[in-house]
């Protein structure tokens, strides 16, 4: 077998077809098509069951699937030694929430695509527990996450900023505290975000009825919808500072010994290579002056 039709293999599982594998990768079908029949000759058995017009993956191809993925990874690392020279270069794949990307990162990606525009930074925006997955499976170079520290086996976590949290609370809400207030929903994020898990021990804690619930994966919604005066939320103070400082919305600080903090993560068998050390750098240097 070679790399390109491990490649071809990967890009058909992700994508859910030969031919859209085949516009991915640049190849014509044929090719696409030949890579995978070698790999199901080198094996001797199918990796798809092709049902109709739709190719599945069986319960062999899942296997060799996982498999192939840190394979995979570290030939793009080997193919990264040859910018290990020089000014970096290629693509640098990184996992970030949804928070972080719009308040934190813009002026590091400015100065860094900057310095360095010959990397293609490739930001991935989903909730923690995916993106840890995701760096175990050679899917992510690294991640800037948002939440508790988690010590795992597999990665290494490098805390850099306590981000400041607190309940958020619409204009019109009527107490300067969490009161049961029928007329506003509990505004949650998505289901694996560390700080909706806090904000639900919260409500809890002091008996606050959750039973008229939104939730959304997407924190400028969250916002819009405080704005509406449709509830109350538990966000980074980040989100909504401006939002805070003219007055449209109120805030209740939250504290704890155990706070939610920004985090670089990696694989502890990952590379690090002069882009992402790079992205590193620059993202440290641009915490020192977070409030």
């Amino acid at each position: 077998m070679e790399i390109r039709q491990l490649v071809s293999f990967k890009e058909i599982v992700e994508q859910g077809s030969f031919s859209k594998a085949a516009q991915v990768l640049n190849y014509a079908q044929s090719s696409v098509t030949s890579h995978v029949r070698a790999i199901e000759e080198f094996y001797e058995r199918p990796v798809f069951d092709r049902l109709g017009k739709r190719v599945v993956l069986n319960s062999f191809g899942e296997q060799l699937y996982h498999m192939v993925l840190p394979l995979l990874a570290g030939y793009d690392d080997l193919c990264a030694l040859k910018q290990e020279v020089g000014e970096p270069a290629g693509p640098l794949r990184i996992g970030v929430p949804e928070s972080t990307m719009l308040y934190r990162l813009s002026p590091v990606i400015k100065e860094y695509k900057l310095l360095y525009p010959g990397v293609d930074i490739i930001m991935q925006n989903s909730i923690c527990p995916v993106m840890r997955r995701l760096l175990r499976e050679g899917k992510l170079d690294m991640a800037i996450l948002l939440d508790r520290v988690v010590e795992e086996d597999e990665l290494v976590c490098r805390s850099i900023f306590d981000e400041p949290m607190c309940v958020v609370l619409p204009q019109e809400y009527p107490a300067d505290e969490l009161i049961n207030s029928p007329a506003h929903a509990i505004l949650y994020t998505e289901a694996g975000c560390c700080y909706r898990e806090i904000f639900a021990q919260l409500l809890a804690k002091q008996g606050i009825e959750t039973g008229n619930i939104i939730e959304t994966a997407s924190v400028e919604v969250i916002k819009q919808y405080l704005l509406c005066n449709l509830g109350v939320s538990f966000l980074p103070e980040v989100v909504v500072r401006k939002e805070l400082e003219v007055g449209k919305l109120r805030a209740i600080p939250w504290k704890s010994i155990d706070p939610v903090r920004v985090q670089i993560v990696h694989h502890k068998d990952k590379w690090i290579s002069p882009a992402m050390a790079e992205f590193i750098r620059l993202l440290e240097a641009a915490s020192l002056a977070w409030e």
